[in-house]
């Protein structure tokens, strides 16, 4: 039997790459410096509380397929950009890092092109200079969001199928937008961690 567990996580600042310092601005622009600080202690509360339950699952590593939300990259390269980004203070990618280093395989989760695809929209969005450039980008961005988080979705789904054996676990590390598990293989147990 497959078995999934499917994570549900809140990205920091550290997992978005070079978008971190425009995502940041943004989150204390619409939000002030304290609401914005505070979001970002209830998010290190939530990893922390996290590592421990995923700590608590008593999961063989050894049969561990880790599944995360925007990573497009297996082998050395996947285990680099891991590393870098745990590096970097993303506790997502710590926790990550932490099952990688006991046995777990980092499996190429997500489809190149979709993510590319999706960056620039939200590049052309931070980077706008003015409220017009804004909403133009907003609405670009709007127009196509909905079908790439659902081609994102069903490329996810299809590199678990594709990558989990009879007899391992994979553990999913998803972003709360998106939509994967009506598409998971039927053969595949899929528990919730909550």
């Amino acid at each position: 039997m497959r078995k999934l567990i499917v994570i549900r996580i809140v990205h920091s600042p550290a997992d978005m790459g070079s978008a971190s310092a425009g995502l940041e601005k943004a989150g204390v622009s619409t939000l002030g410096r304290q609401r914005w600080l505070e979001n970002q202690r209830k998010i290190e509360s939530f990893w922390t509380q996290l590592e421990k339950e995923v700590d608590g699952l008593g999961l063989d590593t050894n049969k561990l397929h880790i599944y995360q939300d925007g990573l497009p990259c297996a082998g050395p390269l996947g285990e680099k950009i891991v590393r870098e980004t745990a590096a970097k203070g993303s506790r997502n990618y710590q926790i990550v890092q932490k099952l990688m280093d006991r046995g777990a395989m980092v499996e190429a989760t997500e489809s190149p092109d979709l993510l590319r695809q999706e960056y620039g929209y939200i590049k052309d969005l931070l980077q706008a200079r003015t409220d017009e450039e804004r909403r133009a980008a907003e609405g670009r961005y709007n127009l196509v969001k909905d079908r790439l988080l659902e081609e994102r979705d069903l490329f996810i789904a299809r590199t678990i199928d594709a990558t989990l054996a009879d007899g391992e676990t994979g553990l999913l590390f998803i972003g709360a937008s998106h939509n994967v598990l009506p598409k998971i293989a039927g053969d595949i147990e899929v528990k919730a961690l909550d």
